[in-house]
């Protein structure tokens, strides 16, 4: 009877050492950089994505201080989150694989805690997902979270898995910090190969239309009266354009509206970027104008205030004038 009940012990499947205090605290950094690396390189993915639509980068010391700041706090947020991440989804998840692998009698391995990943993301696209289509949203919100959730959680509990695995305590405090470095330096390098295929030509980043003095012709409209009809004999016609001042803009007071009669042509201001010149008899003068949008759909639109702030007031193709 004792001789089958060790050989009953010895097929049963092996289970990870038991983890302390220690370990869990261990497991729970891990996560957290883990999730923090992953979400450093959504941004710089991102980054280098923007770099292909339109957009404006300031220039100077005050704009490069301002990026300075904002890559500070964006690493403070990372931080943050990741550890809240860590310990709502990552360390449940990991507990979980652990329990069901235990409860049927199986050894818990990486492929179970993939399934558990799969599970918990699941479970998040469905209570998203199902809620959402029911209220008349779209569907597809169902795939994507389950994509996201899945592709989110996998690294996390696979780093965090092998915290729990392993005996010493220091061997799991320095897998959390090679995590770190190696997110890092993924980071770093998706961020200057992304950079150096832009550089090279072998991405292409967003650059303004450059519009000829035909394709200018016609009624550019604000979506909201105003019209602006510039015509081949070099005269231009405003009607309740908003002429916006950046002191009015700060207090929240509403642009004035212009219209009157005047004269454009297009220029090659320094260093030589295209753009409008425009002036109208009692308004827009000294306004310049830029060119936006794209080949298709063009955009004339001037900065109001500083260009830093990132307001603009812009102009769209209305129908053109023979």
């Amino acid at each position: 009877m004792a001789h089958w009940t060790a050989e009953r012990q010895g097929a049963a499947p092996a289970e990870p050492e038991r983890v302390g205090g220690a370990g869990w605290t261990a497991a729970w950094l891990t996560g957290a950089v883990t999730l923090s690396a992953e979400g450093a390189l959504a941004l710089v993915v991102f980054f280098l994505a923007g770099l292909r639509e339109e957009h404006y980068v300031a220039a100077g010391i005050p704009a490069y201080v301002g990026y300075l700041l904002a890559a500070v706090v964006a690493a403070a947020v990372l931080g943050l989150a990741g550890l809240i991440g860590s310990a709502a989804a990552v360390l449940p998840v990991v507990r979980l694989s652990r329990w069901s692998a235990r409860r049927i009698g199986r050894a818990e391995t990486i492929g179970w805690c993939l399934t558990a990943c799969g599970a918990v993301a699941t479970a998040a696209a469905v209570c998203t997902g199902v809620p959402i289509g029911l209220l008349g949203g779209s569907w597809t919100v169902l795939p994507l979270v389950l994509l996201a959730a899945f592709v989110g959680l996998v690294p996390a509990v696979l780093c965090t898995r092998a915290v729990t695995v392993l005996r010493r305590t220091g061997a799991r405090f320095g897998l959390a910090g090679a995590v770190l470095v190696g997110g890092l330096t993924l980071s770093a390098l998706v961020l200057v190969g992304g950079l150096a295929a832009y550089g090279t030509g072998l991405l292409q980043k967003y650059e303004p239309p450059r519009l000829t003095a035909a394709q200018l012709l016609g009624t550019w409209t604000d979506g909201q009266g105003g019209t602006l009809t510039l015509r081949a004999d070099g005269t231009a016609a405003a009607d309740d354009l908003d002429v916006h001042t950046a002191q009015a803009a700060r207090g929240g007071d509403a642009p004035e509206q212009c219209s009157g009669s005047g004269t454009w042509a297009r220029s090659d201001a320094p260093p030589r970027t295209p753009q409008l010149d425009l002036s109208v008899s009692g308004c827009l003068e000294g306004v310049g104008w830029q060119f936006g949008g794209t080949a298709a759909q063009p955009t004339l639109y001037y900065w109001i205030g500083d260009p830093d702030s990132l307001n603009q007031y812009a102009l769209h193709r209305g129908s053109p004038v023979p």
